[in-house]
């Protein structure tokens, strides 16, 4: 997502995250977000193989490199333009290892913030360390 103050999004993908998060709890979870330009097409949900019980993800190396390869043969043409995860009990803003760890600076970081029944999910770019945030649309198809 080339330095997108915005970005498309279904309502299907976001169902896809929130159930992701709702079911990892109280885990964070992760996931790599797959489409072209601005817009998101597919949610995908992965491991999260950080050894912290309640606090940080990581995505599985692995599985990242297996959704690469797959999308080397995807036509039209999809890129993986994002990651999210969830804050299993808090807000839905980067925290501070999340903004130290944030290696993509092209990437949307969407944040599923869960408190009780409530869920909140942002948009942000991280890079070098700033945190410019991102209007996520969220639309019907």
């Amino acid at each position: 997502m080339t330095r997108a103050r915005s970005a498309s999004l279904s309502q299907t993908v976001r169902q896809t995250i929130v159930a992701h998060a709702r079911a990892e709890s109280p885990r964070e979870c992760c996931g790599l977000l797959v489409g072209a330009g601005r817009r998101v097409d597919f949610a995908i949900p992965l491991s999260n193989t950080d050894s912290r019980p309640r606090t940080g993800f990581r995505v599985d190396p692995a599985e990242h490199i297996a959704v690469r390869r797959i999308l080397r043969h995807v036509a039209p043409a999809r890129a993986i333009v994002g990651v999210y995860h969830s804050h299993p009990s808090g807000a839905a803003v980067p925290s501070p290892s999340d903004i130290a760890e944030a290696h993509y600076p092209d990437w949307l970081h969407l944040i599923v913030g869960v408190k009780g029944r409530a869920i909140a999910v942002n948009g942000y770019r991280i890079t070098r360390r700033r945190v410019l945030p991102v209007h996520v649309r969220w639309t019907d198809t």
